[in-house]
């Protein structure tokens, strides 16, 4: 029992020490949240008017210096140069000193402009530059690096795009402690009428933005420039950013990471408007990260003082309470010995029994709701498996239903092999499983075949009950009549004598008379038949629909006749067809069905059906199906090609 008790001292510690570190966890972590919401709220702050002031001092800047450079083009011996038109070699010359001399000075003058060159449409380039005049006439001596050439030369006319970075050195093939290291480009397509297709390259040297940055005076964090392709064009700080996604993908989130050099930062960034340059400051987060290190020192000792002292007052009192019970122990092993006499002990108090007998009911009570806690789990159980009984009981059923319906439909193909004037195949796909869709055919003489293709209202059980009656009452009243229009409108007030269910069936119905190839129709609601004409493609017949079957009583529906040719192909559907939907909820459509079906126009119905229903499932992909696919296809071939067949 002391063993017991000593290990129960141990046991009780844990709960205290797991408090203990819970409670440290959630004041550091609550001092992280709020110290970092202060911080970044001062940095959007700092970031408000930094970007601020130089959006408004670059984007003038730029557009002031790219206006400079238009008016600089439309000079007479820029646009004479562009032609290279000379009779003389005399005349190219000093053409091309009035060039130098005019566009020396402009770039001197200019503020912003660090040099003007002027590519034609063969490549070959002109131009000045502080250092040097290029006036390269010959296209290979260009020394644009190529992508940077195709990507001016691919630009839509009259668009400013920006290429680059470019250092000097690779335009001028020298390098002197004055050639820039970063040249942007601002680059355009212009024509005019007097010299056709010139393309103007106003360079800026990316070092004009120092004095842009240094009017913030934010010496705590580093401002990047990156054109729309992610190239950096400025920084402020001592290194080119090597991640320039990392930058721009965690701006604006309100996180800190850590940046390509393992250091925390956190990143704010905008896109200026002209030219759509982004702009990203990254805050170094080192003094912040070491605050919240410092805080968290403090809270733990603080934490360790306070878990010492309830320790210390634990143990004490864990003392008194090991005397009473060694009292109460001693006094039971006397009592197992044999020895009767009490010994002298301090007496118990009346509130201590009292304590205790509260604490029995309390025990009594709480083993009571613990029992009747057990007997609902193992009701809930035995109502658990009840269930589980029953959806495995309908599930077995819907199996059964499901291979029911589908031995009720026509199910081998191919259905008439003595009939080799026509050949038919059908298919039904239910979306659950059984379907309300149902498609029939069946010879009602001789030379009559009737061909049915419906869909019910609904779906599941009701829908294919209502389709096992339907099919049949139109099997009954089609080998009565031979009328398509009769037998729709028999079938509908026959229907509607019971419809308790309010349910009701779209029908296309036909009858083919095999010697001859008319075929005699009728809609009641249901979707456009598609023929397919010999040596043609298949088309939608868009024949009067009348009212849907079980639906309203006295309903009148019209008839029409097809001519089929041998050859001519036949194709009917229910709607679950076109209105198959992808992932987006995007539908199939007759467009596309009618794609899918010219595809493989001149194959089989059982190759024609295929290819539609692979064109279905590839276009909605992993989206489930929503309802019932039925298709239905017949070949005429003729009486004339039955007999050469037989000869």
């Amino acid at each position: 029992m002391r063993e017991k008790l000593k290990s129960l001292r141990i046991r009780m510690l844990l709960p205290v020490f797991g408090m203990t570190l819970l409670i440290v966890t959630m004041l550091t972590g609550v001092f992280s949240r709020t110290y970092t919401r202060m911080t970044l709220h001062q940095e959007q702050e700092l970031n408000a008017a930094g970007f601020e002031t130089v959006s408004g001092s670059v984007t003038p800047f730029i557009t002031t210096a790219i206006t400079e450079t238009r008016t600089i083009m439309t000079d007479e011996r820029i646009r004479s140069y562009v032609r290279l038109q000379y009779d003389t070699p005399a005349d190219l010359i000093h053409a091309r000193i009035d060039c130098k001399e005019y566009l020396q000075a402009e770039i001197t003058r200019s503020e912003g402009i660090f040099g003007l060159l002027f590519m034609r449409q063969d490549g070959s380039i002109f131009g000045a530059l502080p250092e040097g005049n290029f006036f390269l006439d010959d296209p290979e001596d260009n020394p644009l690096p190529q992508d940077i050439r195709k990507q001016i030369m691919d630009a839509p006319r009259g668009q400013t795009v920006w290429a680059g970075p470019i250092s000097g050195a690779v335009l001028y093939g020298f390098e002197t402690p004055d050639t820039p290291q970063h040249l942007m480009a601002a680059a355009w397509k212009s024509v005019d009428v007097s010299y056709g297709d010139c393309y103007a390259l106003m360079l800026i040297d990316v070092s004009v933005f120092e004095q842009q940055f240094a009017a913030l005076k934010d010496q705590g964090s580093v401002w990047h420039i990156f054109a729309e392709d992610g190239s950096e064009i400025y920084h402020t700080g001592g290194e080119v950013c090597t991640d320039p996604e990392k930058l721009i993908g965690q701006s604006n989130s309100g996180q800190i990471f850590r940046n390509e050099k393992g250091l925390p930062v956190c990143t704010f960034s905008m896109t200026m408007s002209s030219p759509a340059w982004t702009l990203v400051r990254e805050v170094s987060m080192e003094s912040f990260e070491e605050v919240i290190r410092g805080v968290r020192r403090s809270v733990w000792a603080v934490a360790g003082l306070v878990f010492l002292l309830g320790l210390a007052i634990y143990h004490f009192w864990l003392g008194q309470f090991m005397g009473q019970f060694n009292v109460l122990l001693g006094g039971i092993v006397r009592m197992g010995r044999g020895e009767l006499q009490p010994s002298a002990s301090a007496p118990f108090s009346i509130g201590e029994f009292e304590t205790m007998k509260r604490e029995i009911d309390r025990t009594s009570l709480a083993l009571n709701n613990q029992m009747d806690t057990i007997r609902r789990m193992e009701r809930e159980q035995m109502e658990q498996e009840n269930l589980i009984r029953e959806q495995e009981r309908i599930v077995k059923e819907l199996t059964t239903a499901r291979q029911i319906q589908r031995s009720v439909l026509p199910h081998i193909f191919p259905p008439f092999p003595d009939r080799a004037e026509i050949d038919l195949f059908a298919s039904m796909d239910p979306a659950r499983d059984v379907g309300g869709d149902f498609y029939d055919f069946y010879f009602v003489d001789e030379d009559h075949l009737c061909l049915v293709i419906a869909d019910v209202s609904g779906k599941g059980i009701p829908a294919a009950l209502f389709m096992m009656l339907s099919k049949r009452i139109l099997e009954d009243f089609a080998r009565q009549e031979r009328s398509a229009a009769a037998i729709l409108e028999k079938t509908n007030e026959l229907l509607c004598d019971s419809n308790q269910a309010e349910m009701f069936v779209t029908v296309w119905l036909g009858i083919l008379e095999i010697s001859t190839g008319l075929l005699t129709c009728a809609n009641a609601g249901h979707e456009y038949p598609v023929i397919k004409k010999n040596g043609g493609s298949f088309e939608l017949f868009k024949d009067r629909h009348g009212f849907v079957i079980g639906g309203m009583e006295g309903v009148r529906y019209r008839e029409y006749t097809l001519q089929l040719e041998p050859g001519d192909r036949l194709f009917v559907y229910t709607d679950g067809v076109p209105e198959a939907a992808d992932a987006s909820d995007e539908m199939f459509g007759t467009d596309r069905m009618i794609k899918a079906l010219n595809s493989c126009g001149g194959k089989s119905p059982e190759e024609i059906l295929g290819a539609v229903r692979s064109a279905v499932d590839a276009f909605a992909g992993d989206a489930e199906q929503f309802d019932d696919l039925t298709m239905m296809c017949l070949e005429y071939r003729g009486p004339e090609e039955t007999g050469e067949e037989q000869a």
